[in-house]
């Protein structure tokens, strides 16, 4: 049944007034490139900006929380990510999809369509995690008591997914600007209202989860409101088998993708302590800096552009480059924030943590991994079938299973962080192998030279810890040097 139906948006304007191409009207490694990097400009103020809500809230929430508090809210937020993926059903993959085949005609409907069934996925998700992490007898089992006003997950999940499935729209029809102002907007809001409910009105953890609903459901509400010109609410049966047939498998990929993470947070709660999973936490949040900064805002663009590129005749050349590219940003700036890691830590953390230095290298290291695995194995996109993600997550889950009980019997939350690089690292190789004959893209040597760099930085910090300010030195000044080269031979800084 249709209940709203408004005329879609242009891609562009008559007047020219719009600054981005439209994806389908792109051609050739350099017109991707530039859209790739104009779009990354505009989502590192959008979306990479929002995302460091959680790192800012963190001088906050350890001195404001217990140690045991500070787990709890470890597992939740573990558990928020993977009850998202879990309830979008795989459909931001499926609308970017179909976004790039479909007549511009039926975006409304599209758009529509998957933000019903991504509201219904959300909301029985959610129900399922409240009841959960309200079970005292379930929380035992983690060494964490029930989390107090555990029925707020459901809402959370449910804005979450609306909001998700908004800026898809956003990000596939590459409105940038506007992703920017919501994602200020969101910001602002969570860190007045989490400083007001849990440092002015001491609400703890059910406050600081209060104060993320407040935020993200008026940012929702907006989006909402703001695109309701280019939306149709409909439910159409063939329609959602479509989405739920290309979106299915990437969730099951995805979910077990992140299954490493929630299940690496709960084991270490059970085989170490709650107070453990905390710590994780927080060293976690702090590597999340790559995230906020470089993957999330690149992912966030590649996506946009990935499907349009892989129908170009020349997508192994446009790949090839935008994996080069990638990778020598990731490495370049993973080992500045290894450099960085003792002021950030005190800034953020209100502790240095020298015993962490170790585990922030092995999770950054896991980062860099997860993100470049996109653009390498791009060409697994190519026929429009996605099966092949559960069976490698799958893999992926099994070997960190074998890994992390001995790893945390020997090392800790440490050896946990370096299982997940191990399951991480070998999803990513598997998958490339296998995509490799589908678009065989050329990664300029320079880029795996840095990291190559990178990993022996890590090395060293996790057998000596902290590298005195010479070695830092000489390993930037060396970085800069290879990446300046690496972006002149694939025309960035002309691009720039």
């Amino acid at each position: 049944m249709t209940f709203l139906r408004i005329a879609p948006e242009p891609a562009e304007s008559d007047s020219g007034a719009m600054t981005h191409t439209a994806p389908e009207r792109l051609a050739g490694a350099a017109a991707y490139t530039r859209a790739l990097l104009q779009d990354f400009g505009g989502y590192l103020l959008s979306l990479g900006l929002l995302s460091l809500g959680g790192i800012l809230l963190l001088p906050m929430i350890t001195v404001s929380l217990t140690p045991a508090e500070l787990g709890l809210f470890s597992l939740v937020d573990t558990a928020l990510t993977q009850g998202l993926t879990l309830g979008l059903l795989g459909l931001k993959f499926s609308y970017l999809y179909y976004y790039a085949h479909l007549p511009a005609g039926e975006r409304p409907l599209l758009l529509g369509n998957t933000l019903i069934l991504s509201g219904a996925g959300s909301l029985v998700v959610g129900a399922l995690l409240a009841g959960l992490f309200g079970n005292a007898a379930v929380m035992a089992q983690f060494d964490a008591a029930p989390l107090p006003m555990a029925w707020l997950l459901m809402p959370l999940l449910f804005t979450g997914a609306a909001q998700v499935v908004l800026l898809t729209e956003l990000r596939a029809a590459r409105h940038v600007k506007l992703s920017g102002v919501i994602a200020a907007a969101q910001l602002v809001l969570l860190l007045g209202c989490s400083y007001w409910m849990v440092v002015e009105q001491g609400y703890g953890l059910p406050g600081l989860l209060g104060a993320q609903l407040i935020a993200q459901g008026i940012a929702t509400l907006v989006a909402l409101v703001l695109l309701l010109p280019r939306l149709t609410f409909d439910f159409d049966i063939a329609r959602s088998q479509r989405l739920l047939r290309y979106g299915l498998p990437m969730m099951g990929g995805l979910t077990l993708r992140y299954a490493l993470d929630t299940i690496c947070r709960f084991l270490i709660a059970a085989l170490v302590s709650i107070e453990a999973a905390g710590l994780f936490l927080v060293v976690n949040r702090i590597a999340s800096l790559f995230e906020s900064l470089l993957a999330m805002p690149f992912l966030m663009a590649f996506g946009s552009l990935v499907h349009h590129a892989l129908r170009q005749s020349d997508a192994a050349r446009i790949l090839g480059r935008i994996s080069s590219v990638m990778l020598t940003a990731g490495a370049s700036f993973a080992l500045l924030l290894l450099a960085l890691r003792e002021p950030l830590f005190l800034v953020l953390a209100h502790d240095p943590l020298p015993g962490s230095a170790g585990m922030f290298a092995l999770l950054l290291l896991s980062r860099l991994v997860m993100t470049v695995r996109s653009p390498l194995t791009a060409g697994m996109l190519r026929d429009g079938r996605t099966g092949w993600a559960v069976g490698n997550s799958a893999l992926a889950l099994a070997l960190f299973l074998a890994a992390i009980w001995p790893a945390a019997y020997l090392a800790g939350a440490t050896g946990a962080a370096a299982a997940l690089l191990a399951a991480n690292l070998f999803a990513s190789i598997r998958l490339g192998l296998i995509a490799r004959p589908l678009c065989p893209q050329q990664v300029q040597p320079q880029a795996w030279m840095l990291t190559a760099l990178l990993g022996g930085a890590a090395a060293a910090m996790l057998v000596f810890g902290d590298l005195p300010l010479v070695v830092w030195s000489m390993l930037l000044v060396a970085a800069a040097a290879i990446a300046l080269h690496q972006c002149r031979h694939a025309r960035v800084i002309p691009v720039l």
